[in-house]
């Protein structure tokens, strides 16, 4: 298991189920008049509004930091409430701007925290599954696939009952709506729904079953660069790729192929959030390490070039190939069929990787 905070202690669970007080604020997706005075966001950050968020540019107070923003929420949902106001304020309203686990977890923790705290290692394996694509076991990967699942899968029933060409924000809506009555079912009995994404799981518990048996791709590790060198001809699942590379937070993956060698670079998202059990190193620039890598590549006709993707995303990719065919990497798997081959074999790469991004 990765690194990560621990767990809140059960004396905290305790503590607020022998309070009893329900909150009395609302929970809002995507507010759309929100009043910084009242409204408090989870997970997610705004600016001007106070939050309880992993975020960059949170506004989380000391105390309460986590490397999770469920962990966060939970910590607060476990307080009396005058502690409450003395830590973040007035709270009218608690709002979202996105949807993924950790957000839902959240928002499930500071609006339900009697059904929440019981559930507390649950939910923060699952939070970190999500926003790390970390292994945290096969009931948590359920709990993931299956809130990402239920609002859009066609077996659903919550998706059977939103209308085709519904946006995309209406849905995360009802998303919350759905889940934030239904959470602590889900995490009672996360197989519930294996309808939904069964094959899913299947494919990254056998991934990480294998690398945990040795039979995993080869890994070459960097710890001065925080590197992980990741060599797999076979497609790997983010989680699989992010289980193989281990405490390492800058991740290449090579997938060789009879035509040559494909490759992509990512700081992974660990190196966005604000966490406080570790510490990646800064992320280094990645348009100079682009610009050098299309040098060292060479002049004539060729398929692809160097590309790179904002700095300041999630997840910072690097790589050779078309930039076009690069999806959400927060969210997709770093799949390489589709790219071309570059002209670099990995003995000219990888050193010359490590020595742009030494610090």
């Amino acid at each position: 298991m990765r690194r990560m905070a621990p767990p809140l202690s059960s004396g905290c669970a305790i503590r607020r189920l022998l309070v009893g007080i329900q909150t009395t604020a609302r929970f809002e997706f995507l507010p759309r008049q929100p009043d910084p005075a009242v409204t408090v966001y989870v997970d997610g950050t705004e600016a001007g509004f106070r939050s309880l968020s992993h975020w960059p540019g949170n506004t989380t107070p000391a105390e309460l930091k986590h490397d999770l923003s469920t962990g966060i929420a939970l910590d607060f949902a476990g307080r009396p409430a005058l502690e409450q106001r003395r830590l973040v304020g007035p709270v009218e309203v608690f709002a979202q701007n996105h949807f993924d686990t950790d957000g839902v977890l959240s928002a499930f923790a500071v609006m339900h925290p009697d059904r929440a705290l019981p559930r507390a290692d649950a939910m923060l394996r699952a939070a970190a599954t999500g926003d790390f694509a970390t292994w945290h076991g096969p009931d948590a990967l359920a709990v993931e696939l299956t809130v990402m699942s239920i609002t859009k899968h066609r077996a659903s029933p919550l998706a059977a009952q939103i209308p085709a060409g519904t946006d995309q924000e209406t849905r995360w809506a009802r998303g919350y709506d759905w889940l934030l009555e239904r959470m602590d079912a889900v995490l009672d009995d996360p197989w519930a729904w294996r309808a939904l994404w069964e094959p899913r799981h299947e494919l990254i518990s056998r991934q990480v079953e294998n690398i945990d048996a040795g039979r995993g791709p080869p890994v070459e590790r960097f710890p001065d660069e925080d590197l992980a060198v990741v060599t797999s001809a076979e497609p790997l699942t983010a989680i699989a790729l992010h289980h193989a590379a281990g405490p390492a937070y800058r991740v290449l993956l090579i997938q060789p192929g009879s035509d040559g060698y494909r490759y992509r670079f990512a700081y992974r998202d660990e190196s966005w959030f604000d966490t406080v059990s570790f510490t990646p190193l800064a992320r280094r620039p990645l348009e100079p390490v682009a610009a050098a890598l299309e040098a060292l590549e060479g002049p004539g006709p060729r398929e692809g070039v160097w590309w790179h993707t904002a700095l300041a995303a999630p997840v910072a990719l690097l790589g050779f190939g078309d930039a076009g065919l690069v999806g959400n990497a927060f969210f997709e798997d770093p799949d390489l069929r589709e790219q071309p081959p570059s002209r670099l074999a990995p003995r000219e790469l990888v050193p010359a990787l490590r020595e742009l991004l030494a610090d």
